[in-house]
């Protein structure tokens, strides 16, 4: 009989996903990836997993996908949009969906569920270091993910008064290698010149590596109940910037761009996304974030999970790196 254990990933073909997946496989665990029918799988299909169509919001798919006594269950998935528009799928994916893994969870007798949440959770911090202690500010946030991500922890909580064995994680920022939204938009309009200034905020940058690592400790690590930040490098976007202009060899801008300039295209890119019915580069949600302060404290994760991360050039090279081998830069 096999001593390998098993872990059903939800969210397998994102970012995250995919290196909790590799995480895992390269640990000797037998991998189920749980994929929507639309899914990119084109990185999923070079890793040793079990691919399985299914999707959170459909309760006989995961019935079907999840073993019995299954060792763990990664549940990753979420919808991360900052558009108005999306509030209520968003709403469905990431408090329903969780709630839909908790119940399969507890059906098939699950040794442990790591939740994926997010540091927006935790709300607007407004310059204050967020620890696992600070009450959470999400309702006041006026950012929908915050709030979703916010209920989608207490869908946990609700499982674990039933018995439910689960640790949940709350990543910040993530870059490095198979991300095909965030960091290679930074990279693609520095190169274009498209960038004429920087945002004033800051925020708190770790590499997709540390985070997919942490997950796959938590499970072994973690306690039951518990949140651990997963932090990492403080940066200025003026920081960000400058380390993405120095891998390309390009001069950066420097010149601030006032949170009032930025609404106002966020406002112009909303009347143009009615037509389109595109999601816009620009949301008021993501200018609330872009004009934020973040601090987080990892010491908890730092202590008990063993958790660190690299600096901010290592990231943005190995994302770099990953996107010339792929021809997208």
């Amino acid at each position: 009989m096999s001593d390998k254990k098993t872990a059903f990933v939800t969210g397998s073909t994102g970012f995250l996903g995919l290196h909790i997946v590799k995480q895992l496989t390269e640990e000797g665990w037998d991998v189920i990836a749980l994929r929507r029918s639309t899914s990119r799988t084109s990185d999923l299909d070079k890793m040793p997993a079990t691919q399985v169509e299914g999707d959170v919001l459909n309760i006989p798919s995961l019935e079907a996908a999840v073993p019995d006594n299954v060792d763990a269950i990664f549940h990753v998935a979420a919808d991360t949009s900052m558009w108005e528009k999306k509030n209520e799928w968003q709403n469905k994916v990431n408090i329903e969906g969780t709630r839909n893994v908790v119940n399969i969870a507890l059906k098939k007798n699950a040794g442990r569920l790591i939740h994926t949440s997010s540091i927006g959770a935790f709300g607007k911090p407004g310059g204050e270091e967020v620890s696992e202690t600070t009450p959470s500010k999400a309702m006041e946030s006026g950012i929908n993910y915050y709030k979703s991500k916010f209920f989608a922890e207490q869908e946990i909580h609700n499982g674990i008064k039933k018995g439910l064995d689960a640790v949940i994680l709350n990543p910040c920022q993530i870059v490095g290698s198979l991300d095909y939204n965030y960091t290679p938009l930074i990279f693609e309009n520095l190169k274009k010149g498209a960038m004429k200034g920087i945002p004033q905020g800051s925020s708190v940058i770790g590499h997709v590596r540390d985070y997919a690592k942490a997950h796959v400790v938590a499970y072994d690590k973690g306690r039951t109940g518990e949140n651990y930040l997963l932090g990492g490098v403080h940066a200025t976007y003026q920081e960000v910037f400058d380390t993405v202009g120095g891998l390309l060899n390009i001069k950066t801008p420097t010149r601030p761009l006032p949170k009032s300039l930025l609404n106002l295209v966020a406002f112009i890119l909303g009347k143009v996304s009615l037509i389109t019915n595109a999601e816009p580069l620009l949301t008021p949600e993501k200018v609330t974030l872009l004009n934020d302060t973040m601090a987080v404290s990892s010491k908890k994760a730092e202590e008990e999970l063993g958790f660190s991360t690299c600096s901010l050039n290592e990231m943005f090279n190995d994302c770099y790196q990953w996107m010339l081998q792929e021809h997208m830069i």
